[in-house]
């Protein structure tokens, strides 16, 4: 080749390689400024993904049992991000969940009715209170 050609090939590679870096920066800029969505803890996840009584199932199955929950959350966490698991979940699913597992969740629990348009516990019943007024 001659001095020439050789002078032409370096112009197009130089040409080339400032075409690439411009390209680069613009893609790096770009991602740069798209915003990243927060990363949702796992807790938050799984309590978004929770209707009935569930939230009061988790508390109660956070107390009793820390740590098994934390990974029983971890891996339903998964599961919704995953998308395996794309509906929420009842508490009563979570209760048999976790009996399932071994853990016996225990829920505080009243039975209560109604006369003359006042709730009245069974145990205020048989303690012979009256409804409040």
């Amino acid at each position: 080749m001659t001095e020439e050609g050789k002078d032409e090939l370096e112009a197009i590679r130089a040409k080339k390689m400032a075409e690439f870096q411009r390209r680069y920066s613009t893609s790096k800029q770009d991602a740069s400024r798209q915003p990243k969505k927060p990363e949702i803890d796992d807790e938050t996840l799984v309590r978004s993904n929770l209707f009935e009584r569930g939230d009061e199932v988790l508390n109660a199955a956070l107390v009793q049992y820390p740590q098994a929950t934390r990974q029983v959350i971890s891996n339903i966490a998964g599961l919704f991000r995953s998308g395996k698991l794309k509906e929420p979940i009842p508490g009563e699913e979570l209760l048999a969940l976790f009996r399932d597992l071994g853990m016996r969740v225990h829920l505080e629990t009243t039975i209560s009715y109604l006369k003359d348009g006042k709730r009245i516990t069974l145990s205020d019943k048989f303690k012979g209170k009256k409804p409040d007024d």
